[in-house]
């Protein structure tokens, strides 16, 4: 087991080690993951800027939201909801919620849609449908990270999408924020998986500043109908649709986000979710996917051939 070593004290740059390579196996894919000091060289999908004293342009956003729970008819009701506001779905994959079946059905909709698909990776914890924190080795979450990356693109591969992003849902999103062993952890599962997937996260966390220093593509996440707390952490709900339009015009307005995450957990975030998207294609800006980075080919046996049909 590889330690993860030191990290940033005030400013200053360690690395940890990268896992040793199997005997035969690929080895430029393990990378140093470096500390998480934050970087002047920055990947982002870029966003427009006011120009000094003129208007605000109308610019492209990303609208994201949770898909594909699969809990039965609470869950496909707000996914009937959900499906025509977001441009890019985040399907959980299976090891906090989600099931196969469900998973399959999301990347079907995103293809039919023409969504984007996002990894929503957690803890192994159905229980507690991965709302509570555990006390992972970063060596084994990042493999159970890998683990979640493999069954969504692969269910994705049956409907010749790809996945192209990665967030962390329920308490690892907290984590990640401060957490340099869970932010590692993440990262480390993407450098090896598939190193085009941009990370979504909060910005200024630890997650975003680790996957910037080892050159990912990082989407700066705001929620609408979340206040943040004095330390960056999220706070109170806020509930009225119109304020939490309001507040997703403004974070457009201030060109410091990438994407914006839909509230859909109960009927009223539901409707402050509907209320975000409508006020956002009102002021003229474009809900749309946004312009990820190369990924690999469709293996050529899925490319020129579809599903086979059931009859």
């Amino acid at each position: 087991m590889v330690e993860v070593g030191q990290w940033e004290v005030r400013g200053h740059l360690d690395t940890v080690a990268p896992r040793p390579a199997a005997a035969g196996a690929h080895t430029g894919k393990h990378r140093t993951v470096l500390a998480c000091t934050s970087s002047s060289t920055r990947r982002r999908r870029r966003i427009a800027r006011p120009p000094q004293g003129g208007r605000f342009p109308d610019v492209e956003i990303d609208l994201t939201a949770e898909v594909g729970h699969g809990l039965g008819e609470p869950a496909t009701q707000a996914d009937a909801v959900l499906w025509p506001l977001l441009s890019t779905a985040l399907v959980p994959c299976g090891v906090h919620s989600g099931d196969p079946s469900s998973i399959l059905r999301a990347c079907s909709l995103a293809v039919t849609r023409e969504a984007a698909l996002g990894a929503a990776v957690g803890y192994a914890d159905r229980v507690g449908a991965g709302e509570r924190f555990v006390d992972y080795d970063p060596e084994d979450l990042a493999a159970t990270i890998i683990y979640q990356l493999g069954a969504l693109d692969g269910l994705a591969l049956a409907e010749q999408a790809r996945v192209t992003c990665v967030r962390a849902g329920g308490a690892l999103f907290d984590a990640v924020r401060t957490d340099r062993n869970h932010a590692w952890a993440l990262v480390n599962a993407v450098l090896d998986y598939d190193p085009t997937l941009t990370i979504i996260g909060l910005p200024d966390s630890r997650l975003l500043q680790t996957a910037e220093r080892n050159g990912l593509s990082i989407a700066r996440e705001f929620q609408p109908h979340r206040l943040l707390n004095a330390n960056g952490s999220l706070g109170a709900v806020v509930t009225e649709p119109e304020a939490v339009a309001r507040r997703a015009l403004d974070a457009v307005a201030s060109g410091g986000y990438d994407t914006i995450r839909l509230p859909w957990h109960t009927s009223a975030e539901r409707a402050c979710a509907k209320a975000v998207h409508t006020a956002l294609v009102e002021a003229g800006h474009t809900i749309t996917t946004p312009q990820a980075p190369a990924q690999p080919e469709l293996p050529v046996h899925l490319a020129v051939a579809g599903r086979m049909s059931s009859a």
